[in-house]
């Protein structure tokens, strides 16, 4: 399951640092000496009248200069399919506590990762990942403007109210024995209980090591059942509205809109992922005209089933 906010913009599909007035990354002297860029403390995404914006939790700092610094924001292919995971554990069980299993490989087999050691091993980058998502908190805004009135609604939410993850000790392998868990908080619970659309996870795991075939294969599933709802025949979204609601981020003017190279480099993304999502999804029928996905209204991926009432 996913939640409906998250397909009207995503998150990114790279890392976001901390920019300087230079537009390059902040740099600082780390714990070892060696220079250490500074995370993004948020990121914002319009689609529209939708912002999404995600605010990084703290983590402590490399010294007396940055006693804190941003934990980053929750960012690829990975964060996404935590996310993904920890929701649809959640509806299952209907509890917002999901047990994460006695270890950390214990856990890898449940989102069927390959648990691998070293500063660059995936057991780091996965809890990485899901301290970023514990931490973080999300404002979903809608700004509408009428002739003489701006409206402006929205709320902000915490994605988890408790958690307990488990610590990589000296060893990169060497794991606590207490096991693991996430406590979704009760706006997003609440949230998540009543807006999320399904989805085939063995496909969103396929597809993890691509965010931009990720975030359109939610994109393709959530407007399907849309469209099967509506009774129209198809949908069509230029490279431009497409890009507001993905995680990728190309060349743009400062009106939002793409740059012709910009344009040239998305519509090339795109037809690549939608080729690799039609391999496992024979079903899927589009055409892609210039500057433009026509999408045909040959129903969802997986059936959509009206939430429980709670």
């Amino acid at each position: 399951m996913s939640p409906t906010f998250f397909v009207q913009a995503m998150l990114p599909h790279r890392e976001v640092y901390l920019l300087g007035t230079d537009g390059r990354p902040v740099e600082v002297a780390g714990a070892d000496g060696r220079p250490e860029k500074l995370l993004a403390e948020h990121y914002s995404a319009t689609n529209g009248e939708f912002t999404l914006t995600v605010q990084a939790g703290l983590r402590k700092g490399p010294g007396p200069l940055h006693p804190q610094v941003s934990r980053g924001v929750p960012y690829g292919g990975l964060a996404r399919l935590l996310l993904c995971h920890v929701i649809t554990t959640a509806l299952k069980q209907d509890s917002p506590t999901i047990d994460l299993g006695s270890t950390l490989t214990e856990f890898c087999a449940r989102v069927d990762l390959t648990p691998s050691g070293g500063r660059n091993g995936r057991l780091r980058y996965l809890l990485d990942q899901l301290q970023r998502l514990a931490t973080c908190s999300i404002t979903y805004e809608w700004e509408t403007v009428t002739p003489g009135r701006r409206d402006l609604r929205g709320e902000r939410l915490f994605v988890v109210s408790s958690y307990h993850l488990w610590h990589l000790g000296a060893t990169p392998t060497s794991e606590a024995a207490d096991g693991g868990s996430i406590t979704l908080s009760d706006a997003f619970w609440t949230e998540v209980a009543s807006s999320c659309f399904p989805l085939d996870f063995r496909k969103a795991q396929m597809l993890r090591g691509n965010p931009t075939a990720y975030d359109l294969y939610l994109w393709l599933t959530y407007k399907l059942g849309a469209l099967q709802r509506s009774g129209r025949g198809s949908v069509a979204l230029s490279y431009d509205d497409l890009h507001a609601q993905l995680g990728s981020h190309y060349q743009c003017h400062a009106d939002g809109a793409l740059t012709a190279q910009g344009k040239k480099n998305f519509g090339y993304k795109v037809r690549a992922a939608l080729k690799t999502i039609r391999a496992m999804w024979p079903g899927l029928v589009y055409d892609t005209p210039r500057g433009r996905v026509v999408l045909y209204n040959t129903g969802p991926d997986v059936g959509h089933r009206p939430p429980k009432k709670r």
